[in-house]
């Protein structure tokens, strides 16, 4: 009996992979199933301390939600506490994705003060209460004195996350929480990194992180206050023109975010497609600082492994509602023909200031702008939705002289329109945004507002079987307000015949 029990399994005689498992399923489904608060709680009105008399109806609601890393340490509490080799996986399941932000908040009361006597011998009220600072930044040194004092937790961190973290002196901060997580697979850095990082700083992410894959560049912009008192806003060592700085290894690079104080340029773009040869992903969005020309030298070095592009500018008058204009004059490079020579590509969302037919098919012959791609002619492979975006100030490639309504630049958008129906499948869906229209090539539709179009037209020009759209001007991704109600959706066909008549136009 007693050989019997000694030879009786428990869940430690297990491989430890599939422990690992276990314990991964039971975490997460301590935060999937409730078992861990995952949003925070406030009062609608609270009893002060000095007025307990005061009977004041409190209700509770929901502030927000639990940070996903709160989230994890909560719901591996019990299983840290259970055995140190339990104690060691639950500490790379807890620091596997670090974030360290910027603290936000109000300010706080001391509650020591409370036990004190008034100094007026009579009862205490608020206005003597000393205020507690709150330091924004103390859990960024926080952070870092963890990692140096305990330096065996630097090998489970796997992703690294910093938010609200611009200023020169917080950013070197930045740079020695990286150097002690060796094992780090996603970074994400304030842009101003770029500026104030040094060679040192950026080799060693480039060439010591043997792990690292995916790089992102969050923008903001800054307030008076933080560029006045900063006497280090000027700072640029411009480390990624060192020839040591090397991206070879990355797969996926994003940007997103402007910021009014040295922006990401297409520069910048140029010095890190020098090596980045083998990106798979490439996200552009939200910037004002980034034309057509960093992006396509981006998917140029990286043409042969890249499968996602999205590059969507944004114009910050416009708060986001309408794409950047492209800036004057041809790109050096053809772009269109640039984007077709990528035979992995599969996911595409890119805005272009100039555009033909051969962004959705290859040319016969190879272009001599195509800076000597030896990519073979291949049929694309894009799937899913794919949006192509010409916004307003956009000409076509082959009379960039001549307007959008010019008769033979019409010619080239409906020779357009007919290689994306040539194109069109069921796991695949084009659309194209033009101007103020949205085109959808299967359905020979146009989304767009008519109204002034047919005042004008004063009942000569009605097109036929218009209906009511849900288009907006994010496309298809939805609308702002009201405007559904001034978006219809008409006919390609009456459309053309709206812009023979000198109804219908691209620009404003």
């Amino acid at each position: 009996m007693t050989d019997r029990c000694e030879r009786r399994a428990t869940i430690q005689s297990l491989p430890w992979e599939i422990i690992t498992n276990i314990l991964t399923i039971a975490a997460d489904t301590n935060i999937t199933e409730g078992y861990t608060r995952s949003y925070t709680y406030g009062l609608s009105q609270v009893t002060r301390t000095l007025q307990l008399h005061h009977k004041l109806q409190v209700q509770k609601h929901i502030t927000g939600r639990v940070p996903s890393d709160t989230l994890r340490w909560n719901a591996a509490d019990a299983i840290r506490r259970t055995c140190s080799t339990w104690h060691e996986w639950a500490m790379g399941y807890n620091l596997k994705e670090l974030y360290v932000r910027r603290w936000r908040g109000g300010e706080s009361w001391d509650p020591k003060f409370l036990a004190l006597p008034s100094p007026s011998g009579g009862l205490l009220t608020s206005d003597i209460f000393p205020v507690v600072y709150q330091d924004p930044y103390r859990i960024l040194r926080s952070t870092v004195a963890l990692l140096q004092e305990c330096p065996e937790l630097n090998s489970h961190v796997r992703r690294l996350w910093f938010s609200g973290i611009y200023q020169f002196t917080n950013v070197t901060r930045i740079f020695e929480i990286v150097s002690r997580c060796d094992n780090v697979h996603s970074l994400t850095l304030p842009w101003s990194a770029l500026r104030y990082g040094t060679v040192e700083d950026w080799v060693y992410i480039a060439n010591n992180l043997p792990r690292l894959t995916s790089l992102e560049f969050l923008g903001a912009d800054l307030k008076k206050s933080q560029i006045s008192g900063d006497v280090n806003i000027e700072v640029n060592y411009k480390a990624l023109e060192d020839v040591r700085v090397n991206f070879s290894k990355l797969r996926r690079l994003k940007i997103h975010g402007s910021s009014n104080v040295q922006p990401i340029m297409d520069a910048d773009l140029w010095e890190i497609a020098r090596t980045a040869t083998s990106l798979e992903e490439i996200h552009i969005t939200g910037t004002s600082s980034v034309t057509i020309e960093g992006v396509t030298a981006l998917v140029s070095s990286s043409h042969k492994s890249l499968k996602v592009l999205n590059y969507a500018p944004l114009d910050r008058e416009t708060a986001g509602f309408t794409h950047l204009n492209p800036s004057p004059g041809m790109p050096k490079i053809h772009f269109c023909d640039i984007i077709t020579f990528c035979p992995n590509l599969t996911d595409v969302n890119v805005t272009v200031p100039h555009i033909c037919e051969h962004i959705l098919c290859p040319p016969p012959q190879y272009s001599e702008d195509i800076m000597a791609l030896d990519t073979p002619q291949r049929v694309l492979k894009w799937h899913g939705n794919a949006t192509i975006r010409l916004p307003y100030g956009g000409h076509t490639c082959v009379h960039p002289e001549l307007s959008l309504e010019h008769p033979d630049n019409r010619i080239v958008l409906q020779s357009i329109f007919g290689a994306a129906r040539r194109l069109q499948q069921k796991s695949l869906s084009i659309e194209l945004v033009i101007g103020n229209y949205t085109f959808n090539p299967a359905t020979f539709s146009v989304s767009g507002d008519f109204r002034e179009s047919k005042k004008l037209a004063e009942g000569m020009w009605e097109p036929e079987g218009e209906k009511e759209s849900r288009r907006g001007p994010w496309g298809s991704s939805g609308v702002w307000e009201d405007m559904g109600n001034r978006w219809t959706e008409i006919g390609e066909e009456d459309f053309f015949d709206g812009v023979r008549c000198g109804l219908v136009r691209f620009e404003y």
